[in-house]
């Protein structure tokens, strides 16, 4: 290797440094219930299912009748990466459950309880070399935090507002690979903490064919001597359509203010920025619900803003359906597939370069339950 080739690939990985690469758009974890997955969580002002919890709490006073609904989602993510001629490929999947309760008192009062993931990754980076020397050894980061949130709404008229208070439990793993002389081994470290947020929330029916929401989520910061949990403030706005009495229209935007914030593991050097935002990421998703006799029909789309500095953006689709067993018991099947943006950068003329590709897919099933 010449020196201009040697002098070319210092200048590029410099770039790297001051560049890091995010896998996904974030640590948002937005498939919150099979009916939320399939309708892009764009649903939060119309009450599917007691699901709503995720979306817009105050959406709950829609409902007529205590609810029960519950989830299961397997989510995969295969990552493809070739980082200074170092290639690998990973597939990690991993099951989420959520459960929501959501039940009318007296007068014009509802109370519900959540229990979702809102955050979760679970990330490997291979061993890395420059110039024959490695300078990142393979790693394996997985935290996830799962949201326990009981919520109170209240409706006047076609208006309502919601309070959540949201208790999260984050359970965390690290395996980092550790090389002394001419042995290697992997540290494992796991553990669990704690913290607080909320959220506020609001709703609207201003006519028998338009539904607007708005809710707001506080950010968090907790940790122990392991890691630290820095998470954003999410604000989102919702729109319902009726476009007939069958066919509805949802639409969300949503400002996740990711810059600065994220999870940092006091043992482990995020040399890539993997769990660190560097902007704000925005989010677009519009989804349809047709109804068929017993049937629901779903599907919808999601943009994503990519929190690190190379931008780009994540796209989400979804496609799922609905059958009402009862006037009691209903079922949801979901399916969705996710194309994260390429992160790639060239470093010099004879093709060293970073090129990292994320792709997503996931599976739910569900079942509302309503008394």
């Amino acid at each position: 290797m010449s020196f201009k080739q040697r002098v070319s690939m210092t200048a590029g990985l410099s770039a790297l440094m001051l560049n890091p690469i995010a896998n996904a758009t974030g640590l948002n974890f937005w498939e919150s219930s099979t009916s939320n997955s399939a309708l892009a969580s764009a649903n939060g002002a119309e009450a599917i299912d007691a699901s709503i919890l995720a979306t817009a709490p105050s959406s709950m006073t829609q409902l007529t009748s205590t609810t029960v609904t519950a989830s299961v989602t397997r989510y995969q993510v295969d990552t493809d990466y070739d980082i200074l001629g170092t290639k690998a490929a990973y597939s990690k999947a991993n099951p989420i459950p959520a459960g929501f309760l959501v039940m009318p008192l007296e007068s014009n009062w509802y109370v519900g309880l959540a229990a979702y993931s809102r955050t979760a990754a679970d990330i490997s980076v291979p061993d890395i070399k420059f110039l024959g020397i490695p300078f990142h050894r393979e790693a394996r980061t997985r935290p996830i935090v799962v949201s326990f949130a009981p919520s109170v709404a209240y409706k006047m008229g076609n208006f309502s507002i919601g309070a959540t208070l949201e208790y999260q439990y984050a359970d965390y793993l690290l395996e980092a690979k550790k090389c002394e002389w001419f042995t290697c081994n992997v540290d494992t470290t796991t553990g669990n903490t704690n913290g607080w947020s909320g959220a506020l929330s609001a709703t609207w029916q201003a006519n028998s064919w338009l539904t607007l929401a708005a809710t707001h989520r506080l950010a968090s910061d907790f940790g122990d001597s392991n890691i630290q949990f820095d998470l954003p403030s999410i604000t989102s706005v919702y729109g319902t359509i009726a476009l007939t009495d069958n066919w509805s229209w949802h639409n969300t935007f949503s400002l996740s203010r990711w810059n600065g914030q994220g999870v940092t593991y006091s043992n482990y050097d995020d040399l890539f920025g993997l769990l660190k935002g560097s902007r704000h990421s925005k989010r677009y998703a519009t989804s349809m619900e047709y109804r068929i006799g017993d049937f629901s029909l779903r599907g919808g789309a999601s943009i994503d803003e990519a929190i690190d500095s190379f931008g780009g953006e994540d796209v989400r689709y979804r496609l799922g359906a609905a059958y009402n067993v009862s006037d009691n018991l209903t079922l949801d099947l979901t399916g969705f597939a996710e194309n994260y943006a390429r992160k790639y950068i060239a470093i010099d003329p004879l093709d060293t370069k970073v090129d990292v590709q994320n792709k997503g897919y996931g599976v739910s099933l569900g079942l509302t339950y309503r008394y």
